[in-house]
């Protein structure tokens, strides 16, 4: 090959390259909530804010866990926060924790206190899914507070 060709064939590679680079997700802004059923708050449940922007992955897909009081705050792969704009929102069950899984006797102490922290259940099966959950979130800049009112 001559050195025209082997130019010609770098600047072309380069410029698919470029072409072909994703763009920048959203900004991702602070997002934090409660979440309940018929007023009362969920622990234990995991909470998924799904992006209805196309041209990203898993990356831009954020998460929580509820606490005790139902409370959440979301972080994704990228960083805390969750990305701006339109969400699909599912809720289901979290999983057990590791360290209830084990076969000692403090491991299933640990298993007993967990289900006993299970209260307000059953968390909707609808809820659980992207095909079936009817639960949507716009994100705004500056984020907030996006409480979730689930019933029985």
């Amino acid at each position: 090959m001559t050195n025209h060709c082997v130019l010609l064939l770098l600047v072309g590679t380069a410029a698919i390259a470029v072409g072909c680079s994703k763009p920048e997700p959203p900004a991702r802004v602070p997002v934090s909530g409660v979440i309940t059923i018929d007023g009362k708050p969920v622990p234990s449940a995991v909470v998924t804010f799904y992006p209805s922007f196309e041209g990203f992955g898993g990356e831009v897909i954020a998460e929580g866990v509820t606490d005790a009081g139902g409370r959440y705050s979301l972080a994704c792969p990228l960083g805390p926060g969750a990305c701006l704009g339109k969400h699909k929102v599912t809720v289901a069950d979290a999983p057990t924790p590791e360290d209830a899984r084990e076969q000692s006797v403090a491991g299933q102490q640990r298993m007993q206190a967990f289900l006993k922290s299970l209260t307000n259940r059953p968390i909707g099966a609808k809820f659980g899914t992207l095909a079936t959950s009817p639960l949507e979130v716009e994100v705004s800049a500056g984020g907030g507070s996006y409480d979730l009112q689930l019933t029985h």
